[in-house]
């Protein structure tokens, strides 16, 4: 597995760990369940792993041209590693009322499905060719989808450890 990744699969492991099915459950009247935010964790995982495979299958990337607020964004986050608070989730991964099934095992088979895609994408267009924009930040390579999903593993966490108070 890519370092990337791999750092987040050990951090959301070890966010989670020991958490009960009701500690997984319980839910804050602002906010998700620790269950809510695994699930949005695979959900944006297995999107990515989604239109990266697209792109193999059609022998062609979905960026759009990169623009000067795209270059910004995805420097603050990718690079500097910080994603604000705040923003609201994309419409596809958001998570439903009552996530069902064990979510860890979900979000991290999803997280094993985009580092095998990403890794074939990644033989086939390079590893600085944009292949498909992210919904807020634009265009990524190969290199900063990876870079991505572990600072927004690791934005999630923060709330985990949050929800673990309770």
């Amino acid at each position: 597995m890519h370092p990337d990744l791999q750092r987040a699969l050990d951090a959301l492991r070890a966010g989670v760990a020991g958490l009960d099915e009701s500690a997984l459950a319980r839910r804050p009247p602002e906010g998700w369940s620790v269950a809510q935010v695994l699930e949005h964790l695979a959900r944006g995982y297995a999107g990515t792993a989604y239109i990266l495979n697209r792109c193999l299958e059609q022998g062609r990337t979905k960026a759009r041209p990169v623009t000067w607020r795209d270059r910004v964004g995805g420097f603050v986050v990718v690079d500097l590693g910080w994603l604000p608070r705040g923003r609201q989730a994309p419409e596809v991964t958001r998570p439903s009322d009552a996530p069902s099934g064990d979510v860890l095992a979900q979000a991290e088979a999803a997280l094993r499905l985009l580092d095998a895609t990403a890794a074939r994408v990644e033989a086939r267009f390079g590893p600085r060719t944009r292949l498909a924009n992210h919904p807020l930040l634009g265009p990524f390579d190969v290199r900063q989808w990876r870079r991505f999903h572990f600072i927004h593993t690791r934005h999630h966490l923060k709330q985990i450890a949050r929800l673990r108070a309770l």
